[in-house]
């Protein structure tokens, strides 16, 4: 991507045609036509370091979180392929390998991807319990004295004793998040960064920006608060089908410190996890092929919703004549 995008005023007209056409374009019938979704990025979380010979991600008692989150890719990829056979389906991590996470974003934004949907599981520790049980005798000493008058005093006390349990944590159920609203300025930054999306079209090359002037910063901050919108759209509608198969939704999140991968990609993204595998029966369903082909099948039924919702053209007040 070429940075140093020519300034002007041809530049900024085609820049504002560039932007109306991805929200605003009309046709001769009075709808509004929308950007297609022709690319998804399935990002199966973590991975299996094989230099060092270990796993990555939370782990239950049977899997780790990378072999589930592996697993339910490649079934929902699958599901996506027969679903939307239009729609070009890309994998950040298409083997059971690890990717870094700055990998995993380059390749969604170098791909043009439409959306990033990231897979995980969750984990909940084990909760403490601390019980007072009684108390005990404890001998101390203190130094009195100064000098040769110095001598050490033996002295007794009361002291609480306490027993220590821990009880298997019973939090279960799904997550969605979506980037954190105050991560706003990262996301946009990251917008900045892949300025392909300003022509929505095939890339020839043709359209310069500059990214420095403020028309078109304030255009890339009105298409970040458009994929935080489409963002938790995507999110309550994977919620809503997870609860319609009779999975408990923890519902639609935003986490404080954010999600990084979450933030670095210039598209409506969501992570969704599974599951927590600390959560025995949780972890058995995960494990199940039932269990996968279901969530997989669910997530896919839930993006062609999606689809279809941002796809489907806005009548416009457009009148026949000019007064």
């Amino acid at each position: 991507m070429n940075k140093n995008w020519f300034p002007g005023i041809a530049s900024l007209l085609m820049l504002g045609l560039a932007a109306f056409s991805f929200t605003n374009k009309k046709s001769n019938s009075g709808k509004a036509a929308v950007a297609k979704i022709r690319t998804i990025v399935i990002d199966a979380g973590h991975g299996f370091r094989g230099t060092i010979g270990t796993r990555h991600g939370s782990f239950g008692t049977e899997v780790s979180e990378d072999q589930i989150s592996y697993e339910v890719s490649k079934r929902l990829v699958a599901a996506l392929q027969k679903e939307l056979p239009d729609v070009k389906v890309i994998e950040s991590r298409p083997t059971v390998y690890f990717v870094e996470n700055r990998a995993r974003a380059e390749f969604a934004n170098s791909n043009k991807g439409d959306l990033f949907v990231s897979i995980h599981c969750n984990y909940a520790p084990k909760l403490r319990e601390v019980v007072k049980t009684g108390t005990r005798k404890e001998t101390y000493y203190v130094t009195t004295g100064k000098g040769k008058s110095k001598k050490r005093v033996k002295k007794t006390r009361t002291v609480p004793v306490y027993r220590t349990t821990y009880h298997t944590n019973p939090a279960h159920g799904t997550e969605t998040y979506v980037f954190a609203a105050h991560k706003q300025d990262d996301k946009e930054g990251f917008i900045l960064e892949n300025g392909d999306i300003f022509n929505n079209e095939e890339d020839d090359g043709s359209l310069n920006v500059n990214i420095n002037d403020p028309i078109v910063k304030q255009q890339v901050a009105l298409w970040t608060k458009q994929f935080f919108g489409n963002s938790v759209k995507l999110a309550s509608m994977v919620e809503e089908d997870f609860t319609g198969i009779g999975r408990f939704s923890r519902g639609v999140k935003q986490r404080q410190v954010g999600i990084w991968v979450l933030q670095a990609t210039a598209m409506p993204s969501i992570l969704i996890e599974l599951g927590f595998l600390s959560h025995r029966p949780e972890e058995e369903f995960l494990i199940s092929e039932a269990g996968q082909q279901q969530m997989a099948e669910s997530i896919s039924r839930s993006i062609k919703r999606y689809k279809e919702l941002v796809e489907k053209p806005t009548v416009q007040n457009v009148p026949n004549k000019l007064p």
